[in-house]
């Protein structure tokens, strides 16, 4: 499917495309920009400084990954056919231990089926398996994600140490990739010392604090993975942070609409990123204080600033997968809204089944708990000061129906199988 089913044809050929023709064919920044960086370390060894600028706007996971391709294959071979076999690799990795929960919590023919729903969406098969989205370098950042929490709830139903640990490895890998899943490790690691806390204070069930001490031991692990890539920044940028990218937030939310039309930024204005200059026209163009300006702007101004947020959501939620690198000027279609109704159903029906003590009693219940909230806690964060583009909601949509799939599959399951599994209620 992945080699030879495309759902937007706006896409370059698997076949042929070579690593020094990404920035041409493909016609998005960030794949031209990994690809740059990727040529730079292969003929040079590491990065140069005219490319330096590019590893400190995005980490060097997908980079490496592609250098690594044309070292083993050569310069010229068709490197996103590669990249979709890797790919295909790691989502049937992550499908068959799906297939494995699955198979606990309900029938057999049944268990088979439900994971391939992940890929009965346009979305997850675009974003994932197929070319153009190949080349953003999130397929792997989502699927080492979808594994991380696939092997932290193997650590608490087994109550393995080694679970945990490899679910650490692959939550610090996502962050490799691409750099709002470091945002999302901070948002997990947040709510984990809450959840630390409340378990430590609460008189909670032997089972919910082996959970606990899973999670944390996940934590530990994935941060201690990434301290190399943060001592690297420490030492040629001055600091520790996963990325160089607060200061283009900053920078664009001062500016008119006309200066970002000259940067070719009209997305920034389309998707809400120039809001202290919306809010407030007398700063326009304040480059010098565009730190100040945005945090003074927000907190004096939070309700304007979310209704101009909430305004331009809809459009991009409801967005066609076959120009998610465009604005989405577009009327969806029937097909369209329909499926993006249906991630909105998920979406709200998540935290209901969640809060079920059905679901509560489950071992599972934890883990599947603290991602959630985490994740929707950093999503609001990142969609209050970045602005919205429709592939940045790609991966929450997929995530919704993972956990989703997951949660309803517990809520679901029959009273045999609840029976034997040990309760996780206070």
């Amino acid at each position: 499917m992945a080699l030879f089913v495309h759902d937007i044809n706006e896409q370059p050929n698997a076949f042929t495309t070579t690593l020094s023709q990404i920035p041409t064919a493909v016609g998005i920044h960030d794949p031209g920009s990994f690809a740059t960086a990727a040529l730079d370390i292969y003929e040079n060894g590491w990065i140069s400084p005219n490319n330096a600028w590019i590893l400190n706007l995005w980490p060097p996971g997908f980079i490496l990954l592609e250098v690594s391709i044309v070292k083993i294959f050569g310069i010229n071979t068709p490197i996103i056919l590669i990249l979709q076999i890797i790919a295909s690799l790691l989502f049937s990795w992550v499908l068959a231990l799906l297939y494995k929960f699955f198979s606990v919590q309900t029938k057999s023919y049944v268990a088979f089926g439900v994971p391939l729903l992940i890929f009965a969406f346009p979305v997850s098969r675009v974003f994932l398996l197929q070319p153009i989205g190949l080349v953003l370098g999130e397929s792997f950042s989502i699927g080492f994600f979808l594994l991380t929490l696939l092997y932290s709830i193997k650590s608490v139903e087994k109550k393995s140490v080694w679970y945990s640990v490899w679910a650490g490895v692959f939550l610090a890998l996502s962050a490799y990739f691409r750099s709002q899943f470091e945002l999302i490790l901070m948002g997990i690691t947040g709510w984990a010392l809450l959840m630390g806390l409340y378990l430590y204070i609460k008189k909670t069930s032997q089972t919910l604090r082996t959970a606990g001490k899973s999670i944390m031991i996940s934590i530990v692990v994935a941060h201690t993975a990434t301290i190399p890539w943060r001592l690297y920044h420490w030492k040629y940028q001055g600091s520790p942070l996963w990325t160089q990218t607060s200061g283009v937030t900053f920078e664009n939310s001062v500016l008119s609409p006309e200066e970002l039309e000259k940067k070719s930024g009209s997305l920034v204005v389309t998707g809400g990123g120039n809001l202290v200059c919306r809010i407030n026209p007398t700063v326009c163009n304040d480059r010098e204080n565009a730190r100040h300006l945005f945090f003074k702007t927000f907190f004096e101004n939070p309700s304007k600033w979310y209704a101009i947020k909430l305004s331009l959501i809809g459009k991009f939620w409801y967005t066609s997968v076959g120009g998610f690198w465009k604005t989405p000027n577009e009327v969806p279609s029937m097909s369209d809204l329909f499926i993006n109704s249906s991630f909105l159903s998920m979406l709200l029906a998540l935290p209901a089944m969640l809060v079920t003590r059905r679901v509560r009693s489950h071992p599972s219940w934890l883990p599947l708990t603290l991602l959630t909230i985490a994740l929707f806690s950093t999503y609001i964060l990142i969609f209050t000061v970045q602005q919205f583009e429709s592939r940045y909601f790609f991966f929450p949509k997929i995530v919704i129906t993972f956990i989703f799939l997951i949660t309803a599959s517990i809520f679901l399951r029959p009273k045999d199988v609840a029976q034997e599994l040990p309760t996780t209620s206070n």
